[in-house]
């Protein structure tokens, strides 16, 4: 099926129908395949083992295998939008800590800093997160009071939860970070995926998040991890990220 690939995975589906049909429904024959795809290995396969240079380095079901040889998991979290009537009490809030108006990155920075939000006041930069506001204010156009306030809101939130992450996980870092989503990569440091799922469910309502997903390292990074160690023999610890890291921007891919 290798030709196949280089089509679309709907060109393969129907090859995988017979291989099914004729290994699990009918469960008359066994069915033994080889594939450099993870993707139809998990679809089609009951256990699995991955080889390397002849050998075998790991044999059993496909969560078995994500389990034993799993290097860590990918958290996607998404912050809720303030509604309308939180707006509103966040701009009187503001109003009362004498933000002043009209809006200016040196008026956005110093009512920041005042309010204990100093990471945020340094991203109101033409390179950090605040830089739509940065750019608005180049532009000559107003920087508008709610916009502002919301992302705040969002940026606060979003931030703390990956401080709480850092502390209970040795490497933490943010792969993507847009509007009010964030993706990051733990380590796994001896948490089950059942343990994170619990976690997030209970920070749901201390930072507001409205959705999350927690997923574990895929058999497609496993299966590369040990390609790599049969090309390099010797063994290397693993890559530690800066504890001392930014939220704010990209991790290491």
């Amino acid at each position: 099926t290798t030709e196949i690939y280089t089509l679309s995975l709907h060109d393969a589906l129907p090859i995988w129908n017979i291989v099914a049909k004729i290994s699990t429904q009918r469960k008359q024959s066994a069915v033994i395949i080889t594939t450099h795809s993870m993707e139809e290995a998990e679809a089609l396969c009951t256990k699995m083992g991955i080889m390397v240079k002849g050998e075998f380095k790991c044999f059993g079901p496909a969560t078995h295998i994500k389990d034993k040889f799993g290097t860590g998991y990918e958290v996607e979290f998404k912050i809720r939008s303030l509604s309308e009537e939180e707006t509103a009490s966040a701009v009187e809030d503001a109003t009362r800590k004498q933000l002043q108006l009209p809006l200016s990155i040196a008026n956005c920075k110093s009512f920041l800093e005042s309010d204990g939000k100093g990471d945020l006041a340094a991203e109101l930069d033409p390179n950090g997160l605040g830089a739509e506001f940065v750019d608005l204010e180049q532009r000559g156009a107003p920087i508008v009071l709610e916009e502002f306030l919301r992302w705040v809101f969002t940026e606060s939130k979003g931030n703390k939860l990956i401080d709480l992450l850092e502390s209970k996980f040795s490497e933490c870092y943010v792969i993507e970070h847009y509007n009010n989503s964030w993706k990051i990569k733990t380590s796994r440091d001896n948490y089950s995926i059942g343990f994170l799922f619990g976690m997030m469910e209970d920070l749901k309502p201390e930072f507001d998040v409205n959705e999350y997903q927690v997923s574990q390292t895929t058999l497609e990074q496993i299966f590369n991890t040990f390609a790599r160690m049969g090309d390099q023999p010797t063994t290397h610890n693993r890559r530690h990220t800066l504890r001392g890291r930014s939220s704010k921007r990209p991790g290491p891919p």
